[in-house]
C-alpha cells in the first residue's frame, strides 16, 4: 500500500510544483470571489507571496539544524539546511521575529491588535486595516463562501463557552449555545476594498483567526528564510507546515502523517518538496465527558464539536489555504468535504473518518 500511495504522490507533487511557481506570476486581488466551484484554481482565490522560484539543490558543505519553540501559542519546529550554526540561528531569529509580528497584527487576544479593535467595534463603526490583514480575512472569506459556511472565522464569538485546558474542561450548554449562533455568520463581515475597512455587522460578535493566520505566517516565515539565503527548510507551526527545497541529501524532504488514534503510528511518509500541507484533528485539543470525546474543531453553524472526522489533511501550494481548508473540510465531513476538494485545482486530501477509513482525493491518482 506504501509504494502504491508515494506512487501517486510523485504526479500531483510535480503538478503541485509547477503550479506554485505559475502562482508568483498572479496578480488576482484575495478578496476575487467566483459561484462556479465545479473545477476552481484554488490560485483564483489566494495570492501568497511564495518563494521566487523552486530550488532543487543543496550546498555540499551545509548541515541541518533545529530548533523548537513555542509562538502564536503552538509549538514551532523549524529545520534548515545551512553553511554554519550562525547562519542557522540567524534564520531561527528571523522566523520567531516574522511570526510575533504577525501576531501582534493578527491576535484577538492581544489588546491593541487591529483584530481585537473589529471586535471591540462590532456593531459600532469599521475598523480600518493595514492590506496584509485584509488580504487574510478576504482569504478567510473566501474559504467560508467555498464551504458553504463550515469555515467560519465569527465561531469566536462562542469563546468562553467551551474549555479544552486540562483541568478546566467545560461543555458549553444548548442554552448558551442557543443564544451565541445568532451571531456566528461570516456574511455578517463587512469589507470594503477601497478603503479597506472591516465591520462586524451586529455587536457582540467577535473574529478569530487562529485557523488561517497561523498558516499565513508559516507562508511568510518560509519566505523570511528565502531571503536570507536558507533555500532548503520546514517551517511547522502546529498542524500546519511549509516545506521548501530538498533535504540534505538533496531529496525530497519526508513527511509523515500520524495516525489520528496512534500517536506513534503513521498512516504514509510523503516526499515532498516546495509545497504546504496541514492537518486539523480532533487529537491534539480534547477532553473526554461521559465517554464523549470533545474537541476544540468547532462546526459553526451547531456551536459544537464537529463529527464525523478524526482528521484531515490537505496539501495545496500555500499554508494559508492548507490551514483554511484543513479546518473547512473537517467541518464538512469525510463526503462533502471530500467534494469540495475535487472542486479545487491544486489542492489534494486524505481524509480519516470517524470509521478510521482512509480516503484520499482524485488528486492522488496516476493514469492507469
Amino acid at each position: 500500500m506504501r509504494s502504491t500511495f508515494l506512487s501517486r504522490k510523485a504526479g500531483f507533487i510535480a503538478n503541485v510544483s509547477r503550479f506554485c511557481y505559475h502562482l508568483t506570476m498572479l496578480s488576482k486581488s484575495a478578496s476575487v470571489k467566483t459561484r462556479d466551484y465545479r473545477s476552481f484554481d484554488i490560485s483564483a482565490i489566494f495570492i501568497v507571496s511564495l518563494l521566487p522560484f523552486i530550488v532543487f539543490s543543496t550546498p555540499s558543505s551545509a548541515a541541518v539544524f533545529k530548533k523548537n519553540t513555542v509562538i502564536m501559542g503552538t509549538d514551532l519546529e523549524m529545520t534548515v539546511i545551512a553553511e554554519s550554526e550562525a547562519r542557522a540561528k540567524e534564520g531561527f531569529d528571523a522566523v520567531t521575529s516574522e511570526m510575533d509580528r504577525i501576531e501582534k497584527e493578527m491576535s484577538e487576544w492581544i489588546e491593541g491588535t487591529h483584530v481585537s479593535n473589529i471586535n471591540k467595534n462590532a456593531g459600532i463603526k469599521p475598523v480600518t486595516v493595514p492590506d496584509e490583514l485584509f488580504k487574510v480575512i478576504s482569504a478567510s472569506i473566501t474559504i467560508s463562501d467555498l464551504s458553504n459556511g463550515a469555515f467560519d472565522v465569527t465561531w469566536a464569538g462562542m469563546r468562553g463557552l467551551w474549555d479544552f485546558r486540562p483541568g478546566h474542561e467545560r461543555v458549553a450548554t444548548d442554552e448558551e449555545i442557543k443564544k451565541i449562533l445568532p451571531l456566528i455568520n461570516y456574511k455578517n463581515i463587512e469589507i470594503d476594498a477601497v478603503k479597506r475597512t472591516v465591520f462586524l455587522k451586529k455587536r457582540g460578535m467577535a473574529m478569530g483567526l487562529g485557523a488561517i493566520a497561523k498558516g499565513y505566517a508559516v507562508d511568510m516565515a518560509a519566505q523570511t528564510l528565502y531571503k536570507l539565503g536558507i533555500k532548503n527548510a520546514i517551517v511547522k507551526a502546529g498542524g500546519d507546515m511549509r516545506v521548501q527545497g530538498l533535504n540534505e541529501e538533496g531529496k525530497p524532504w519526508e513527511i509523515g502523517i500520524k495516525h489520528p488514534r496512534n500517536k506513534e503510528k503513521l498512516i504514509a511518509k510523503l516526499p515532498l518538496s516546495n509545497i504546504s500541507i496541514s492537518t486539523s484533528g480532533d487529537y491534539e485539543r480534547y477532553f473526554m465527558k461521559g465517554g464523549v470525546l470533545y474537541h476544540h474543531i468547532i462546526n459553526p453553524r451547531t456551536g459544537k464539536p464537529a463529527r464525523g472526522v478524526q482528521s484531515v489533511t490537505i496539501l495545496a501550494p500555500d499554508t494559508m489555504t492548507s490551514d483554511g481548508l484543513s479546518t473547512a473540510v473537517f467541518v464538512l465531513g469525510a463526503d462533502e468535504g471530500m467534494k469540495l476538494v475535487e472542486r479545487l485545482k491544486g489542492v489534494a486530501a486524505l481524509i480519516v473518518d470517524d470509521k478510521g477509513e482512509v480516503r484520499y482525493s482524485s488528486a492522488f491518482e496516476t493514469k492507469k
